[in-house]
């Protein structure tokens, strides 16, 4: 059974007159919908360069529980990498079907780890739009299963 694919449905959808209906979510879903609009929120802010690590695990547990979301500064990640990171991210998503599939978990893999699609339904019966390039384990070097890792592009330096 060929496994369907969002990238692959999307670009169907482009000749189409209409996305297919099982993908189009309920209007009070849709991003004009349930995008935020007014003041910027303030956000939580857990800073890893703060001394105090029970401070800093008390802050993520804090804006875990009261937000389900935090903003993450001085983790030491250079913006080059994150940049560049992004940008292979983005190349890799870009490559044709038959390049991506090459790093495909089968279907009936127990780990999602790899190239995969979960096109699961909600409740109201409506597909979820995600294809991902999904990596378990990346420490130690040792550990990693690199069948799952693409050849091309390439996130070259550090």
């Amino acid at each position: 059974m060929e496994v369907e694919r969002v990238q692959a449905i999307a670009s169907s959808s482009l000749t189409k007159v209409n996305i297919p209906i099982e993908f189009i979510r309920p209007e009070d879903e849709q991003p004009a919908i349930t995008t935020f609009h007014g003041l910027i929120p303030d956000i939580p802010v857990v800073d890893f360069g703060h001394p105090g690590r029970q401070n800093i695990v008390r802050s993520m547990a804090e804006a875990s529980r009261d937000w389900g979301i935090f903003q993450v500064v001085n983790h030491g990640i250079p913006l080059d990498l994150i940049r560049r990171l992004q940008l292979v991210g983005k190349q890799f998503f870009e490559l044709p079907q038959e390049e991506k599939e090459v790093y495909a978990n089968p279907a009936s893999a127990p780990s999602i780890e790899g190239y995969g699609s979960k096109l699961a339904r909600d409740v109201n019966g409506k597909k979820n739009w995600v294809d991902h390039l999904f990596h378990r384990i990346i420490w130690p070097p040792t550990s990693i299963n690199y069948h799952f890792w693409p050849k091309i592009p390439l996130l070259t330096g550090d």
